[in-house]
């Protein structure tokens, strides 16, 4: 038993990260009252030894991969899926809520949101440990040690969620807190923890399985996407992630201009469940007239998300499409075109573009006067068509990659930058992986590209994006 159960356990912690290991560690601080949490592998034997049994462990190991969104592991190591565990988990679990609650916070912070959540706490935590926090989760343990947080008292990371205008999460604190009135934190403590060791675990929203598609390749005019019979939506109360409805989950356009890589783009979001509009060879004014006309399909009522990929000659900032002349499209003013004012069917919805440009030896000089480079990641402009204006921009990512025009002479070509993002998407949707650590893949792997073919250089702008919730394709 104890040798199968190790294997076991082997086989889990081998497959995890250092930040997923710490996850974990977070999670079972209330679990392992006699063993050292930082040993994760050691204390889950421990538990196995104590009660003689691996059932208890397997089970609280599942339970675990189920709530770091680890599906993988559950298939391969314990041969269940996320259904599966989650409607056992319906009858109680061994994690805490609280502890659950704050790892799903975590989740669900940004970079930016959580430098300012620790900026409104740096009169209450020492400043050497505000330096070495990294995560939500590093915080929160500095608090727990103050006796300034705990599974009944979030009073102050409630006001801090406040400040930084995260409704959304201080909803979900407070409907935890009522719904733990009448539950007791009186169990054995943890140095320093202030969380009962068992409390059962109310399961989160239930997720939905990737249904194959079929193929559908068509022009816009044909297009037909069914209406559902009901508007109404599964929904949450505090689910910080954006719903896709996995029987329509978006729309793709693909617009490939030069002859490459389009239908390697259409079999990939046909693959993801997308109904997908592929046009090629268009002129500047047939792009335009394409893309507006789609503005106002009432059938955008009825997705989930909207993808653009466009493959075109230009510049850094404007698109040539198949014409040889002129100023050409500029890509913000396409964008813009699918804002909420502009396209109120899509407000509220994740809209992604993806975009390659082939800069053109006539276009270097031009594009280096622009006064906007999509490859910049900085501070706002006060151009009124900025993408980062929110909330007439919010639910956007957009990734750029430009390369020269002569790539396209050699024999076979590819675009490095699509084809990492074919694979990181079809990988992720596996996976179930955030978008924005797919696009953190994209980005690796064109790097590494470039690293080795040092003429054959991709410049990909870093993944900027107003998304607002997290986004799984």
């Amino acid at each position: 038993m104890a040798d199968g159960f190790s294997i076991v356990v082997n086989n889990v912690t081998a497959s995890l990260s250092q930040d997923e290991r710490r996850t974990l560690e977070y999670l079972c601080t209330d679990l392992f009252t006699n063993s050292c949490v930082e040993d994760l592998r050691g204390a889950l034997l421990e538990v196995a030894k104590q009660k003689g049994q691996s059932q208890d462990g397997n089970s609280l190991l599942m339970e675990l991969m189920f709530r770091l969104k680890r599906y993988d592991i559950l298939k391969k190591v314990f041969g269940t899926n996320r259904q599966q565990v989650e409607g056992n988990l319906q009858k109680g679990g061994v994690l805490s809520d609280y502890r659950v609650l704050m790892v799903d916070v975590s989740d669900g912070l940004d970079k930016e949101e959580l430098q300012s959540f620790i900026f409104l706490l740096s009169n209450t935590l020492p400043k050497e440990k505000v330096k070495k926090a990294t995560s939500f989760l590093d915080v929160v343990v500095e608090l727990e040690k103050l006796d300034e947080v705990s599974c009944d008292k979030l009073d102050l990371v409630e006001k801090c969620f406040r400040s930084i205008r995260r409704m959304d999460l201080v909803k979900r604190i407070q409907a935890y807190q009522n719904r733990g009135q009448n539950i007791s934190c009186a169990a054995p403590k943890v140095p320093n923890q202030h969380c009962p060791k068992y409390i059962p675990v109310r399961c989160q929203r239930s997720l939905n399985q990737i249904r194959q598609p079929q193929c559908h390749v068509q022009q816009f005019k044909n297009l037909k996407l069914s209406v559902p019979e009901t508007r109404s939506q599964h929904t949450q109360a505090g689910v910080e992630e954006y719903q896709i409805n996995p029987e329509r989950k978006g729309l793709c356009v693909i617009i490939d201009c030069v002859g490459f890589d389009g239908g390697m783009l259409n079999q990939t979001f046909n693959r993801l469940g997308f109904k997908v509009i592929f046009l090629t060879h268009l002129s500047v004014n047939e792009t335009k007239k394409s893309l507006e006309d789609l503005v106002h399909h009432r059938s955008l009522h009825a997705v989930s998300s909207f993808i653009c990929c466009i493959i075109s000659r230009g510049t850094d900032t404007h698109i040539l499409a198949n014409d040889s002349r002129g100023s050409g499209i500029r890509l913000e003013d396409l964008k813009q075109l699918f804002n909420p004012v502009q396209c109120p069917l899509l407000g509220g919805k994740p809209k992604l573009f993806f975009t390659q440009i082939y800069r053109t030896t006539e276009t270097q000089q031009r594009s280096s006067m622009d006064d906007e480079f999509l490859e910049t990641d900085g501070p706002s402009c006060s151009c009124p068509l900025d993408p980062r204006t929110v909330p007439v921009s919010a639910d956007v990512l957009w990734s750029v990659c430009t390369a020269d025009e002569k790539l396209l002479e050699s024999s076979g070509h590819h675009s490095v930058y699509l084809h990492a993002l074919s694979s990181a998407l079809l990988r992720g949707c596996g996976r179930r992986m955030h978008l924005l650590d797919v696009m953190t893949a994209v980005n690796r792997d064109v790097t590494c590209h470039n690293q080795q073919n040092p003429g054959k250089t991709y410049h990909v702008s870093p993944p900027a994006h107003t998304l607002r919730k997290k986004l799984y394709i």
